[in-house]
């Protein structure tokens, strides 16, 4: 079991990983990628043979990394006795005989150093696993507002990763699991990253903090759409998708007005319903404006192997697994699974939902992004008419570029297309003429929409009230996707 230590020894364990160069540029320059030690990848041995060499940062990758004890005659010349001593009293090493084994895993993550379990833990079928912080809680974590919170809720926080980063903005994080490690894990990396602002409770959903409100809410909760229920971290027991729908449902009553709600999660696409249909059910009378960006979507078979793959090493039961997954969702009438980011705001009035398939890979800084794009349709919301629009001062982002794609003819460059794109956030992108390009660029917070179109409309020697109609029809879709700021 680790151990918080006090504060000044605690501050002494994580400057002497500091000092080893246990960082996450270290686990880079050795491995390449921060790449785990797995059966299914077979790297082991070559991870073993990466970390040969007799030096301290090779003990501490041995130990935390690859899970291998070693003896004590091996260490001491590399590893301080106070260094030794601080990590038998912290827990995360055990002595036996003259070796000694490694309890968790640590794994770098930017500036924090945080402890999970290892995950040979899943070839052994542990239930409570604390994982350790994977692709999908540092992609919310990326996604995470990060305006000033008075009190920010981790729901289901795992390892704690989540905490650790809203502390910084938060007054107040506090940070729940129905999983006791979980919550044990969470307050020992709390302590070694030297974070006094985080409260850790164990409960279930949002049983621990009845009656408290949040500016902001983080869940990356156990949503895996299966059959099964073997581990705490990823599966439930509600049918389907129904824990995601109930946390989207609940949230809103334990949000002050105007916090925030993001959530990872995957919802079932059901025979006769499309996916948008189901995810807006959801939605309905929660008194929250919502955007939902839907991901990755998989077909039944696919996202069973997936699965299979991801928690089950014992390639023997991949049939009988597979065959139980399959009637799963054949009896449900499953089509389709999809995966993506529900964010809810709390607003009194009438509230908007903007439902969308966005590409893959966004950029810069996403907490930005959320909060613009969510001004952004209060703009549109509050300026709706036409003669209220044109009294904006439209301005093109800084991250808006224009692409110009030209095919050579009779020994010369033709232009055969423009496009705008988005070079930070989602990278959206949209198709426009040369004299749409040349008028967006004098958009620059100057002037008002209707002057610009009224310039515009002599430029193009088109009638103004036409020209109106299709240029505020452009600025709208322009500020919902980010290309334009307003005020």
């Amino acid at each position: 079991m680790l151990k918080p230590l006090p504060q000044e020894r605690s501050r002494r364990l994580r400057g002497f990983f500091e000092d080893a160069g246990y960082t996450e540029p270290s686990l880079r320059k050795y491995f390449g990628v921060a790449e785990l030690p797995s059966r299914q990848l077979r790297n082991h041995s070559r991870l073993l043979d990466r970390t040969s060499a007799s030096t301290q940062i090779n003990v501490l990758l041995r130990w935390f990394w690859l899970w291998k004890e070693q003896t004590r005659e091996t260490v001491t010349d590399l590893i301080s006795e106070e260094f030794i001593s601080l990590l038998l009293e912290s827990g995360l090493i055990a002595a036996e005989g003259d070796k000694f084994s490694p309890t968790a895993m640590l794994l770098p993550v930017e500036d924090f150093l945080v402890a999970s379990d290892h995950p040979q833990a899943i070839e052994g079928k542990q239930a409570e696993l604390v994982l350790w912080p994977n692709p999908t809680s540092k992609f919310l974590a990326r996604f995470a507002v990060r305006r000033h919170s008075r009190a920010t809720l981790d729901l289901g926080t795992g390892s704690g990763i989540l905490s650790l980063g809203a502390a910084r903005h938060s007054d107040v994080v506090v940070a729940t699991d129905l999983n006791q490690r979980a919550v044990e894990f969470t307050q020992f990396n709390a302590r070694l990253n030297d974070v006094a602002n985080i409260e850790v409770m164990a409960g279930d959903l949002f049983a621990p903090v009845a009656g408290r409100q949040f500016d902001l809410i983080l869940s990356n909760p156990p949503f895996f759409i299966t059959p099964q229920t073997d581990y705490m971290f990823c599966d439930n027991s509600m049918e389907l998708d129904g824990l995601c729908r109930r946390l989207v449902k609940e949230a809103p009553a334990y949000l002050y007005e105007g916090g925030y709600m993001q959530m990872l999660c995957e919802w079932a696409q059901i025979k006769g319903q499309s996916w948008e249909d189901r995810v807006a059910d959801w939605l309905v009378d929660t008194g929250c404006d919502a955007w939902v960006m839907k991901g990755l979507t998989q077909d039944p078979g696919e996202y069973a192997q997936h699965r299979i793959r991801e928690t089950s090493a014992d390639v023997s039961q991949d049939a009988a697994n597979y065959e139980g997954y399959m009637s799963y969702y054949r009896q449900r009438g499953v089509e389709a699974i999809h995966d993506g980011v529900i964010v809810i705001r709390r607003r009194e009035g009438k509230n908007w939902v903007r439902i969308e398939e966005v590409p893959k890979t966004p950029t810069g800084d996403l907490g930005a992004m959320i909060l613009s794009t969510f001004a952004a349709h209060d703009l549109l919301q509050e300026r709706g008419m036409d003669d209220q629009l044109l009294t904006i001062r439209p301005k093109l982002s800084p991250h808006v570029r224009l692409d110009q794609l030209c095919n050579q003819a009779q020994g010369q460059w033709r232009a055969e297309s423009l496009t705008l794109r988005l070079t930070s956030g989602f990278p959206f992108h949209m198709n426009v003429q040369p004299l749409v390009a040349e008028f967006l660029v004098t958009c620059d917070g100057n002037r008002t929409a209707d002057e610009l179109i009224q310039d515009f409309a002599v430029t193009a020697g088109a009638p103004l009230e036409r020209v109106r109609t299709e240029c505020l029809a452009m600025f709208r879709k322009l500020i919902e996707r980010g290309f334009i700021v307003a005020t």
